[in-house]
């Protein structure tokens, strides 16, 4: 059974409709879990784990998915440490610039890299099945890390570049470029349309 939370209604029902969720994930479904996949905002994503922490099963595997680790990987591993279950901290390298289930692709973690950073504590047949998971996915290879190597390396190789985009498309001399710009462009500038949450 596949359980979902989101904190928007609206797009949890839309995934029951489409049948990529069975039920809702709750405090009391939440113990019928062997796997939790935390895929929200950063600070979400901690304040949602604080709370679920005291229902999850003892010897689950919990992992989330943020583009920076160092604090959410702080608060999961103690989280788990109190209440015993597996965190290890994950992320994925693949997404477009668009959010939400219904930009889902079915292709998108194929060749792309995945991101582990297990700690002393994360039990390893846990950290295996993230690798198996990864490679099931089409992720080309798995990098294990620390929190804070991956946030720096990140800090570099994603979020300079999407500031390098948005200082780009937050030019007002943009405009005077139209019919100018080309696919290196586009290339470039995608990523000023995240969301910067």
């Amino acid at each position: 059974v596949v359980y979902g939370y989101d904190g928007n209604r609206v797009v949890q029902d839309f995934a029951k409709l489409q049948g990529v969720l069975e039920g809702d994930l709750d405090e009391n479904t939440v113990k019928e879990c062997d796997l939790l996949l935390v895929a929200l905002y950063p600070q979400v994503s901690i304040e949602y784990l604080k709370h679920i922490a005291p229902y999850i099963p003892p010897n689950a595997l919990v992992m989330d998915c943020c583009g920076v680790k160092r604090e959410i990987c702080e608060v999961g591993f103690a989280l788990a440490d109190e209440y015993g279950f597996t965190y290890v901290g994950g992320h994925p390298m693949a997404g477009t610039e668009f959010s939400g289930i219904q930009h889902a692709l079915v292709n998108m973690f194929h060749g792309a890299h995945y991101i582990l950073t297990p700690n002393d504590q994360s039990c390893p047949e846990h950290v295996e099945l993230m690798e198996r998971l990864a490679v099931h996915i089409g992720c080309a290879n798995i990098v294990k890390t620390t929190p804070e190597n991956h946030d720096a390396i990140i800090a570099y190789t994603s979020q300079m570049m999407h500031l390098i985009a948005v200082s780009v498309c937050d030019d007002p001399e943009l405009f005077q470029c139209r019919g100018f710009e080309g696919s290196s462009f586009r290339g470039c500038t995608r990523v000023a349309a995240l969301d910067g949450h």
